[in-house]
């Protein structure tokens, strides 16, 4: 089924043999891309309905029970109005969660060191976020720390990165990190830089993901952070 336009009133128009009805579905399939989608309606399929709340619409998916306006019998006068969800359901209040706050961010001030060369926890472990990738797959990850050390060698450096758990799971990566290392010239240097960078993640799948940010020292020095922000952003 198509339609030529972006026009409701066809299927909003009331059709005297029937009147308005409400009627439920079940999503047996859905494009998160394109929005279309196959409802099963009494146990009939039915192809690509339009959709009256296309803001909800990202959050649909496989197996959600959906509202539907009908204005008569065929189902070329129905409309998906959106999903239905029990109040006080951890369903419910991922669906608010997602709508209505789908940015984390945590921030962790304190200074801490680490003379690891491996990826680990700080004694303050983080910041950590946990985000609700949506049916896209796609989020921004965005790091940034001040980094720094002081060590008698003229060579020093500091790395961070980040981890996912729970629907994914992803491992600290050099493609996936911000990263200090110089030769100071002066042993006895103590030297501090900002640093932050912003990583784009496709492919992932929907659900509840942690992220927690991990730390290391290069060059054999003990490397030293501060102001350690992760921020996640959805899309």
């Amino acid at each position: 089924m198509s339609y030529a336009t972006d026009d409701l009133t066809p299927i909003l128009a009331q059709q005297p043999a029937a009147g308005l009805r409400y009627r439920q579905g079940i999503i047996r399939a859905w494009n998160p891309l394109t929005a279309e989608n196959t409802v099963d309606v009494d146990g009939v399929l039915v192809d690509n309905l339009p959709i009256l709340n296309t803001n909800e619409a990202v959050l649909l998916a496989p197996g959600d029970v959906v509202g539907i306006l009908a204005t008569g019998q065929a189902a070329g006068s129905w409309c998906i109005l959106g999903r239905l969800t029990i109040p006080g359901t951890p369903a419910a209040a991922s669906a608010l969660d997602a709508v209505s706050n789908p940015i984390r961010a945590a921030v962790i001030s304190t200074q801490e060191s680490t003379a690891s060369a491996v990826y680990g926890d700080l004694a303050t472990v983080g910041p950590e976020v946990t985000v609700t990738i949506g049916r896209s797959g796609k989020c921004l990850v965005i790091i940034s720390s001040q980094m720094g050390y002081a060590t008698a060698a003229a060579l020093g450096g500091c790395k961070a990165s980040f981890v996912a758990a729970g629907a994914n799971t992803l491992a600290t990566s050099p493609q996936r990190s911000i990263n200090m290392a110089s030769n100071t010239g002066a042993p006895s240097t103590y030297r501090v830089d900002q640093f932050g960078a912003t990583f784009y993640l496709s492919g992932l799948v929907a659900g509840a993901t942690t992220f927690t940010m991990k730390y290391g020292a290069q060059l054999g020095v003990t490397a030293d952070f501060s102001d350690r922000v992760l921020v996640v952003m959805p899309l």
